[in-house]
């Protein structure tokens, strides 16, 4: 089997470990601009804190990853992920005891902690907090550096643009080769994808500050708005913005000031920006990956769509999409770009 991979990212790197896994012949094609991957904090929270219910399928993929990850560190000889656990400063009364409900519901076990007032004193609250037991975060530059040398060694990976007008969509082939498979993992760019266009991918931007934090207890992330995340290097991630419809990603002054005054409600510590950075996340209007073939082209296919979770989902996904590929097995409902259907136009 002989598959093709257009995108480097984690949605990228993450199908191509299950691909070589699986004993297929693999290209990737890498723009080199992995503006999300390697922005992004990394950090996996398996709570959804608006509503405090746990994140959407999150008993399946928090194991997985950890597994998938560990595996990966393995191969490469990198630690790239980190134990932290996160702490949710309560917003109001009505999260305090929302949290405090989820602690008599058994399928929350081994997701929150048992709540206590022991929040730390550099914290600003007024109804304490509570701790996830969250699995950690992955250093993203290392993740990704160490995946690339990974696809180096192992299969065919090509830093280049990928040109439409050389592909045969009909036969799917590229630049004359022909394949069994293109699977486009391209992240934010994939809403300029001539093929996959039409789907309602969103282009949005996040700004995150590193910054240094005399103080600062190393081993839990905290959030309320913003996210302070402690980093093994001694320094901390502090973001995330949100800023739709756009491709630029250069950072901007308002970003750096709504994270510092976010920082400065959450946080009573001396605070220090070290740097400043920006990348495009690719998400969807129903909060959904974006999984299948192309209604008429069914060769080609799509794996995008992860939004704020790429870490969190990619791994489990990818093996989906795999087993899709591999042994025709029916893609779940909720992932499944048939669901989009109707967008389509010929």
């Amino acid at each position: 089997m002989r598959i093709l991979i257009i995108g480097g990212g984690v949605a990228g790197i993450c199908l191509a470990r299950q691909f070589h896994k699986f004993g297929a012949e693999l290209t990737v094609i890498d723009s080199g601009k992995n503006f999300s991957t390697r922005i992004a904090a990394g950090m996996i929270n398996p709570m959804t804190f608006r509503k405090m219910v746990k994140t959407w399928e999150g008993d399946v993929l928090l194991p997985y990853l950890v597994e998938f990850y560990r595996q990966l560190e393995a191969d490469t000889s990198t630690q790239f992920f980190f134990e932290r656990k996160i702490r949710r400063v309560f917003s109001t009364a009505h999260e305090k005891q929302l949290w405090i409900e989820r602690q008599t519901d058994p399928s929350y076990e081994g997701y929150i902690f048992e709540w206590e007032n022991n929040t730390p004193d550099f914290v600003k609250h007024e109804w304490g907090s509570g701790v996830v037991n969250a699995p950690g975060y992955l250093d993203s530059p290392l993740f990704l550096d160490a995946s690339h040398r990974w696809m180096n060694e192992n299969i065919q990976l090509r830093y280049e643009e990928f040109d439409f007008d050389q592909l045969d969509a009909a036969t799917a082939s590229y630049q004359g080769e022909c394949f069994d498979g293109i699977i486009f993992a391209e992240g934010y760019r994939g809403k300029e994808n001539p093929y996959f266009g039409y789907l309602p991918l969103q282009q949005t931007k996040g700004e995150v500050l590193t910054v240094e934090i005399d103080g600062l207890k190393r081993d839990e992330i905290i959030n309320r708005k913003c996210f302070v995340l402690p980093t093994h290097d001694g320094k901390a991630k502090l973001g995330a913005t949100f800023a739709w419809n756009t491709t630029d990603t250069s950072p901007t002054e308002e970003g750096k000031s709504e994270l510092l005054g976010q920082y400065q409600d959450l946080l009573n510590l001396p605070i220090q920006v070290v740097d400043h950075e920006a990348g495009i996340r690719p998400t969807v209007t129903d909060r959904r990956p974006l999984l299948g073939r192309h209604p008429e082209y069914s060769k080609l296919l799509i794996f995008n769509g992860m939004g704020t979770k790429g870490y969190m989902l990619a791994p489990y996904y990818s093996e989906v999409l795999l087993r899709h590929v591999t042994e025709e097995e029916e893609l779940p409902a909720e992932v499944d770009i048939h669901r989009f259907k109707k967008h389509f136009n010929k």
